[in-house]
């Protein structure tokens, strides 16, 4: 399996734990994590305690969410990546970017690059996504990949359009 992701413009790869205070920038942003369902994180203690569980889910399932960093200058981005989400059946795709980095493309990029992975290299025979029906940018993200809308619903407590995308 893989342990880094490279596209023509970004390298992904599994948080580190000393990526905790790096990542609350984003985090921790409100505008960034306006359409999450847990909202932005209030501490650096909060942001190490959600590295934690992508470690452990990357230990369970091989991928997780990780780190986007700019090829060029191996800046941070943001994450994107794979989670399995038990109570609902699928595999989520998800993706968010810091400010600075929006209408740049790097979304479309980081999640394409996830399919590929989650189709040729984890197996996965679908993948979901959920998003909130005012986040504009990420449907389109989702419809630019080939994801259909099959429904809206509440997950994880927000209202949410959900997607799906068959290998």
């Amino acid at each position: 399996m893989p342990i880094t992701i490279e596209t023509a413009r970004l390298n992904l790869r599994p948080f580190e734990r000393t990526d905790a205070q790096m990542a609350f920038g984003w985090l921790g942003d409100p505008a960034v994590m306006q359409f999450t369902p847990t909202g932005p994180d209030k501490s650096v203690e909060e942001t190490r305690a959600r590295l934690a569980d992508y470690e452990k889910h990357q230990r369970a399932h091989g991928f997780s969410k990780w780190m986007i960093l700019d090829a060029d200058s191996g800046v941070a981005i943001d994450d994107s990546g794979l989670l399995v989400l038990q109570e609902y059946g699928w595999i989520d795709l998800g993706f968010r970017l810091a400010q600075q980095h929006w209408g740049k493309g790097f979304a479309t990029e980081a999640a394409s690059a996830w399919v590929r992975a989650a189709f040729d290299e984890f197996h996965i025979d679908r993948l979901g996504a959920f998003v909130h029906p005012k986040n504009v940018a990420s449907i389109r993200v989702l419809e630019k990949l080939g994801f259909h809308a099959v429904r809206q619903g509440t997950i994880m407590g927000i209202e949410s359009m959900v997607f799906f995308l068959d290998a």
